[in-house]
């Protein structure tokens, strides 16, 4: 019984938030036990580069659409009207769809001309494969989010157990048991075409109300901008992994840099699930969302900021041992993306998405882009790949700073409504200081 409260604390006592959070858990850890399955086998680290350069590339043509695009869907006012909601599933569907199909077909051009992409063996040899993930990927994004606005709460988290449980053990089967990379894609896309159906078949009522769907306000108001903001935000994280890339010219650096370079799955999750939960809840009912918050945030606080500090203490200890020591260098990278959690915890974006204030979300977009651009390419010359993270960790910051600034001057929401400054502050000192003690002891490359 214990253990259970202790359990429960970890995520939000909301129903909403905590389906979402508990998803996302199931899949950063699904995809933990691939990392670890792999390293701990006698596979390849050149199959292991590969690997995560099938997943880097697809979600490089997805993310915009995967990490901006899905909230148009959050954000849509169907005045609750069950006829409305199922026609924005159904009419949603279709345009990621579209969208999924037109972006694999990019893929497919930019790698039959691109010769930097042609030249890697990781990508040219499976093209025909990414195309066909990165729509699907795409067309079953939106699955979480259905669910949401649904209210299925207990199926979030089911489908996300069911179908990332089915990419563990197809990968792993395929390539640490039949030896075999190519099984592993063909098996990963198939997932995805179960998933996609499992979306049709969701929300295939909705189709006879599509004339209630207003596409033309989805797309401009919602899906179009989103998904650039999201494109250019996020760009950051592909910036580093394509300067690691191509100024080494490896595969097997490169694995090793992205082994490194990961937030604290937790973070990422129990944030993400809170931004997720908050923004059709800003929409209908500002002050409520506003205390919720406040609370969402306490409770973040003392999760998060203790968790990071021993991670980042005892991280190059355990990435020899979890990774074996041919990624016990990967740790000194993952230490400086824990730092993101300082940027990650301060989420303007709620209220941005909410209100469709899609001009300074691509002002602060554009703006990390250029800074983490510019930093990488200086500090890589001064500090190698350490300098891409910590461009990235400045850059993100910056991002969430104008955000705040705008809300505050612009909307006059109150700074304690956006972060509580005195555990913030409190705790970002120790991690800072933990963070300075673990390089005494941490692995160079």
């Amino acid at each position: 019984m214990n253990i259970n409260k202790g359990i429960k604390k970890i995520f939000s006592g909301s129903r909403d938030v905590n389906s979402m959070q508990i998803a996302a858990l199931i899949r950063f850890s699904l995809v933990w036990v691939i990392y670890i399955a792999l390293a701990q086998s006698d596979t390849p680290l050149e199959w292991i580069g590969r690997y995560e350069l099938f997943l880097f590339v697809a979600n490089l043509f997805a993310f915009s659409l995967l990490y901006g695009g899905k909230n148009a869907v959050l954000n849509y006012d169907f005045k609750d009207d069950e006829n409305k909601l199922m026609a924005l599933l159904a009419g949603a569907f279709l345009v990621f769809s579209a969208s999924g199909f037109l972006l694999a077909m990019l893929f497919l051009g930019v790698s039959s001309f691109s010769n930097l992409l042609h030249e890697l063996q990781g990508i040219s040899d499976y093209r025909y494969y990414h195309a066909a993930f990165i729509f699907l990927l795409v067309s079953s994004s939106v699955l979480d989010f259905f669910l949401l606005l649904k209210k299925q709460f207990k199926w979030i988290v089911r489908q996300a157990l069911f179908f990332n449980g089915l990419i563990v053990a197809v990968v792993i089967a395929a390539i640490v048991f039949y030896k075999n990379i190519e099984l592993a894609f063909l098996l990963m896309t198939l997932v995805m075409l179960l998933q996609t159906l499992f979306v049709a078949l969701i929300c295939r009522k909705g189709f006879r109300h599509l004339r209630l769907f207003d596409a033309s306000s989805f797309l401009k108001k919602g899906f179009l901008p989103l998904t650039l903001f999201a494109l250019l935000g996020g760009l950051a994280n592909y910036i580093d992994g394509f300067l690691v890339l191509f100024l080494s010219g490896s595969e097997e650096m490169f694995a090793i840099f992205r082994y490194g370079a990961r937030e604290l799955p937790v973070s990422v999750l129990l944030t993400g699930g809170v931004v997720s939960a908050l923004v059709p809840l800003v929409v209908s009912d500002r002050v409520g969302a506003s205390d919720k918050m406040r609370k969402e945030l306490a409770t973040l606080y003392h999760q998060l900021f203790p968790l990071t500090i021993g991670l980042v203490l005892l991280s190059p200890f355990l990435y020899p041992l979890v990774f074996t020591q041919d990624f016990a260098a990967s740790a000194g990278i993952f230490n400086i993306y824990l730092l993101l959690l300082f940027s990650r915890l301060l989420m303007p974006q709620v209220y941005l998405y909410a209100f469709k204030k899609n001009k300074i979300l691509l002002i602060a977009a554009g703006l990390e882009i250029v800074v983490n651009l510019s930093l990488s390419l200086w500090w890589y010359s001064l500090f190698g790949i350490y300098g891409i993270a910590w461009a990235s960790v400045v850059a993100y910051m910056l991002s969430k700073c104008v955000m705040l600034y705008y809300l505050a001057v612009k909307e006059k929401i109150k700074m304690r409504d956006l972060v509580l400054v005195r555990p913030y502050t409190t705790y970002g000192i120790v991690l800072v200081l933990a963070y300075l003690v673990s390089l005494l002891y941490t692995t160079p490359l």
